[in-house]
């Protein structure tokens, strides 16, 4: 189990802010990169920000942006240990994890609510996991589906060894149900951001797994 913070922002004096703070309570931190295009709502380049910020916190970039196939070799190339790109946002998935697989980084594919795990059934063995969305991307605070719990049940049947992320509205009335379903890694945002004691967040949320699990 891993609870990792989100970070979606948009200037470079937020990012080191947060990511500052990130380092204090957590082993990963989930940057979120939006285009404006893909998604409505837009946000920092991220990659000189992330270099500029000299951070030792293993780093995620989740790409809320369209062709994600044009910015994976920058994000390889100053050494990002995970990255997530979009089923809907590309027709060269096969080619954006041949890339990635050729580096020491991660590969996973998000997922958004009203996405079908079929559109993506040729690649789930090839990746490292899949992320999938339970709000519509973009923000933070959105509205979580529900539905999407079911969704990931079929898929865990179907795929028991493909580990599953979760991404939007993880917070302790959601993480139980997410759990049950079958994920194991969740990224937080607005929970983690807005808690006056972080690090209990964190525990909080790692309790209410355990205690489900229990």
């Amino acid at each position: 189990m891993e609870i990792i913070p989100s970070i979606l922002v948009k200037t470079k004096q937020e990012f080191d802010e947060k990511i500052k703070e990130a380092e204090q309570y957590a082993g990963w931190v989930h940057i979120d990169i939006a285009d404006g295009i893909f998604v409505p709502n837009s946000t920092i380049d991220g990659v000189s920000e992330l270099i500029d910020s000299g951070t030792k916190i293993k780093s995620g970039v989740h790409l809320m942006v369209q062709k994600p196939e044009n910015h994976i070799s920058r994000w390889l190339s100053i050494g990002i240990e995970k990255i997530i790109v979009h089923a809907e946002a590309t027709n060269k998935l096969e080619q954006i994890i041949n890339e990635v697989k050729e580096s020491e980084c991660a590969i996973g594919i998000a997922l958004n609510p009203k996405t079908p795990v079929e559109t993506i059934k040729n690649f789930i063995n090839e990746v490292d996991l899949v992320h999938f969305m339970t709000v519509e991307p973009g923000f933070y605070g959105s509205k979580f589906v529900p539905e999407v719990a079911e969704k990931i049940k079929d898929f865990r049947y179907f795929y028991p060894d493909v580990p599953v992320e979760v991404d939007g509205s993880v917070n302790l009335e959601t993480i139980g149900i997410l759990a049950e379903a079958g994920a194991s890694i969740f990224v937080v945002g607005s929970y983690f951001w807005d808690s006056q004691d972080k690090r209990k967040a964190i525990d909080d949320l790692k309790s209410a797994v355990n205690n489900f699990k229990t």
